[in-house]
């Protein structure tokens, strides 16, 4: 584990196939794992969607699987020089807690439409000395997964 940046993506394979488009949402990622810098933040690059545009408000939140609420959460309206660089950096900041995450990037248009969404299954350490051992529990909730991005792809064709 290190406190590397990470670069998200919203990235689909093919934009010309609106079945592939909505079933890439649901692939299973690689659990992947962060450590807090010394300022106990995380940090990510977020690669812009095509669709972005000035106003829209890109997210990051950080919950436990079992959780309603998330443990950890920042969001950034959208400027033209954002879109410009086609890049954002979002902070996760006060990260006091570790443990297993599921990551969820989104990206919500005009009247708080969601415009696009990724999940990732994450392992959080809150600063450098504990470390995360890799669990079946991502495993576990894949088809949690499955069925709640299935379903967030067709509310967005919607």
């Amino acid at each position: 584990m290190n406190s590397a940046l990470v670069q998200l993506s919203f990235a689909l394979p093919s934009s010309d196939d609106p079945l592939c488009a909505a079933l890439e949402h649901t692939m299973e990622y690689e659990q992947l794992h962060f450590v807090a810098n010394e300022q106990k933040q995380v940090l990510f690059y977020c690669v812009l969607p095509e669709d972005a545009h000035e106003g829209d408000v890109i997210s990051i939140s950080a919950t436990y699987p079992n959780a309603r609420e998330s443990a950890y959460f920042t969001a950034r309206t959208l400027t033209q020089h954002d879109l410009d660089q086609q890049l954002i950096m979002l902070t996760l900041e006060n990260v006091t807690q570790s443990g297993e995450f599921v990551l969820q990037l989104m990206l919500h248009g005009k009247h708080a439409t969601l415009k696009d969404s990724a999940q990732f299954d994450v392992g959080i350490a809150a600063n450098a000395s504990p470390q995360l051992a890799p669990t079946n529990h991502a495993k576990n909730q894949g088809f949690r997964h499955y069925i709640s991005n299935l379903g967030a792809s067709f509310l967005a064709f919607f």
